[in-house]
């Protein structure tokens, strides 16, 4: 009696069991992880390089004049005319403006007129000298101390006579500072004062009367980050761009390097010469310049593509014998459509171009390398 209780007891349970077993088995059936790869899909892949590739560093500049400088009066005077205006080309030597001072012409008269009556007297001290010289050829006719007087006097007027002319000279060149002119071919970027205005010798917080730049050779000025100060030569090219001619590239090459990396911003200047015969590009542009960059040793590049990003971790999938591995890695420089990268891979191995999480490690899965 016994025996069947327990048998009927557990049938029921046996059939309860079974058709629980059968709804789970059901939902199992119908329900496909999305990660799932399938297993006869073949994915692309690609094998490691170890390059040492030219690269480029991007750094900003600014386009500066070969030459540029602020001309000012020298002397106390007022603006009497200008010969020149903003955006006129300049040749060397050309006035730019005249000035007037009339106690720099006064002082050049006078000092003309003093070295007038120097020589004036030069010339008549050394007529008595000659005068005397004929007169001792006669024995007694002249005393000798006569004779010595006469020959110290003119020396005497004879350094007052170069005295006299140095004065001169000395006010002749403060008459020619009236007179401005450019130092170099270019074009009058600025103009501050106009005729009539006083003027006076430069000074802290003067303006000056012009600003003359040359437009058809300019520098670009880039600050290298002292990283990179080894891969800068005199000679390499500089590809650069400026926001005026978009989709144009310029290009000029590195004249001079500093030779000192300055402490504040640890970087060191780098001037590119660059020709502008049709003066198309301005003092005070922001170009965007292209320095070429080589690192001595190889290094690991794999498509952008192949990095698997996550919370965790940085890694690539690396295929051997079938079986995918997960390896951890750390990104370096960009070049294009590859990144450098650091981590237990070699030139020849074979990682999946495009990488994906749901791959996981030691999963098998079939490539077709490229």
């Amino acid at each position: 009696m016994r025996a069947r209780s327990f048998l009927l007891i557990f049938c029921g349970a046996a059939g309860l069991l079974s058709g629980c077993s059968s709804a789970d088995s059901s939902d199992v059936a119908t329900t496909k992880p999305e990660s799932e790869i399938p297993a006869d899909s073949q994915l692309e892949a690609v094998r490691v390089t170890a390059t040492q590739p030219a690269q480029s560093l991007s750094l900003p500049g600014e386009l500066e004049s070969y030459f540029q400088t602020d001309i000012s009066p020298r002397v106390s005077a007022y603006v009497q005319r200008l010969h020149a205006d903003i955006g006129d080309h300049v040749r060397q030597g050309q006035v730019l403006a005249d000035l007037d001072a009339p106690e720099l012409t006064a002082a050049l008269n006078e000092a003309a007129s003093k070295q007038k009556a120097a020589e004036a007297v030069l010339q008549s001290s050394r007529g008595t000298y000659q005068r005397l010289r004929q007169t001792a050829r006669t024995a007694g006719a002249i005393a000798p101390l006569q004779l010595a007087q006469a020959r110290t006097q003119v020396i005497t007027d004879s350094l007052n006579v170069a005295a006299a002319r140095s004065h001169y000279n000395a006010a002749r060149q403060m008459t020619n500072y009236l007179h401005l002119t450019a130092p170099f071919t270019g074009v009058i970027t600025e103009r501050n004062l106009s005729p009539g205005a006083a003027v006076g010798a430069s000074g802290p917080g003067a303006l000056p009367l012009f600003k003359l730049r040359q437009l058809n050779r300019l520098r670009l000025r880039v600050a290298v980050p002292e990283a990179y100060v080894a891969d800068m030569r005199q000679g390499n090219p500089v590809d650069f761009s400026v926001k005026s001619y978009p989709g144009r590239t310029f290009t000029g090459r590195i004249s001079r390097i500093a030779g000192s990396v300055q402490a504040a911003t640890r970087s060191e200047q780098v001037e590119i010469d660059i020709p502008n015969p049709k003066e198309e590009l301005k003092p005070g542009m922001f170009a965007s310049a292209s320095l070429p960059i080589t690192r001595p040793q190889s290094s690991i590049f794999v498509p952008k593509s192949a990095l698997v990003t996550t919370a965790e971790r940085t890694y690539v999938i690396r295929v051997a014998s079938g079986h995918a591995s997960l390896i951890d890695v750390q990104q370096g420089d960009e070049n294009h459509d590859q990144v450098q990268v650091f981590g237990k891979l070699k030139a020849g191995d074979v990682v999946l171009k495009n990488g994906t999480e749901d791959v996981a490690d030691q999963q098998a899965v079939q490539v077709a390398v490229q």
